[in-house]
């Protein structure tokens, strides 16, 4: 980090849903956390201001946020994610050892057992096992009293709502006090897993994951982000999701392969999104720049608000597996080697891809308040 300032790098993390492709997110971020202890080291002033997340990246995101310091956060994804791995013996075929969670996960979710009220189902798994889960590796006490803004998301089965929870009221997102339930809502995703019931005053509300609605909640984090011009913002975005993969070759790969499609699909919408909003907001502040003497107190305000929006920059970290890969359908393999080969991908792509974010003196240039740059999607 050279050419350091006491100026603010803010960071803000998205985390997408993924099942067990959320270690490819472990990995990554504990690169994260790693630069961030760099910079501080190196006298610089950079601090994680928001991290979102949806379903794996929801409990991800609680054991970020749910620690004492990121040494903390480290250990406790660690811990977390041993506890999701499903053992088998060394000697099994890597296709049997990828399909056994379907069996269960004994810290996540198990196999209903009362068959005989089959026709009646709306879920095929208890998750209970993940409510103690997350109990165990997730300081909530620590969560709801962090200065890091912390959002997740999950539908209203009935209203069909995209419902947030979060540890700071922001806007219209009203406070809550962050508990398991809020987390394995996130979580709970159809027909696989049952909704999760959560009391709203005196009416108990059922949500599903969600993802379904929208897997990455990029606007979440962005409207996170403190309007002080002398702040250099950086919006890191993780995606799990190929936009190409093998031709499937049975029901559960096309139903994945369908997954990939719907979950990644909006994250690839939104970044076309972005781009069009730095565009116009561009368009405004050189307009605003032609008008002769001072705008009105109501326009400048809103061309504030514009440029604010202007200075944030995103970056995509690809964490999908390549083309052909082994992993391209890899949302249930929980085995050891499975997670450990993603930890180690994930860490190294994040590395790789947010160490030259982070030393980019454009960004540095914005926290010492330049009004030349612009919002960037890098991948």
């Amino acid at each position: 980090m050279a050419g350091a300032t006491t100026e603010t790098i803010e960071i803000g993390l998205v985390l997408q849903g993924g099942g067990a492709l959320g270690a490819y997110e472990y990995g990554a971020i504990t690169a994260l956390l790693e630069l961030i202890d760099e910079a501080v080291g190196k006298g610089r002033a950079v601090r994680l201001k928001v991290v979102t997340g949806v379903s794996i990246g929801a409990i991800n995101a609680a054991c970020i946020v749910g620690a004492a310091n990121r040494t903390d956060a480290r250990r406790r994804l660690a811990a977390l994610w041993n506890d999701l791995v499903l053992e088998s013996p060394l000697f099994w075929p890597l296709q049997v050892t990828r399909d056994l969670s379907l069996y269960g996960l004994p810290h996540f979710y198990a196999l209903r057992s009362d068959v005989l009220t089959f026709p009646s189902w709306t879920h095929l798994y208890d998750t209970h096992p993940l409510l103690s889960t997350l109990a165990s590796h997730i300081d909530f006490a620590a969560l709801n009293a962090s200065d890091t803004a912390f959002v997740i998301t999950a539908v209203d089965v009935e209203s069909g709502v995209l419902k947030r929870f979060s540890n700071q009221k922001r806007g219209k997102t009203e406070y809550v006090t962050i508990e398991p339930l809020h987390v394995l809502a996130s979580g709970s995703l159809p027909p696989q897993f049952p909704w999760t019931d959560i009391k709203d005053g005196k009416k108990v509300r059922h949500y599903w994951d969600g993802g379904i609605v929208d897997n990455t909640p990029l606007g979440d984090a962005i409207d996170a982000f403190s309007p002080d011009k002398n702040v250099g913002r950086l919006l890191v975005v993780m995606n799990l999701f190929p936009a190409t993969a093998k031709l499937p070759a049975s029901l559960l790969e096309v139903t994945e392969r369908v997954d990939q499609l719907r979950f990644g699909n909006r994250l690839r919408q939104d970044t076309k999104t972005a781009d069009r909003v730095n565009d116009l907001i561009t368009t405004i502040d050189k307009l605003a720049g032609l008008v002769p003497g001072k705008l009105p107190d109501d326009l400048a305000e809103g061309v504030d608000r514009a440029r604010a929006l202007k200075l944030v920059k995103t970056v995509e970290i690809n964490l999908e597996p390549k083309t052909g890969s082994n992993d391209d359908y890899g949302f249930r393999d929980f085995s050891r080697e499975g997670i450990e080969s993603r930890r180690a991908a994930g860490r190294a792509i994040a590395l790789a891809t947010l160490r030259p974010e982070l030393e980019d003196p454009m960004l540095q240039n914005r926290a010492a308040g330049s009004p030349a740059a612009l919002g960037v999607t890098g991948e």
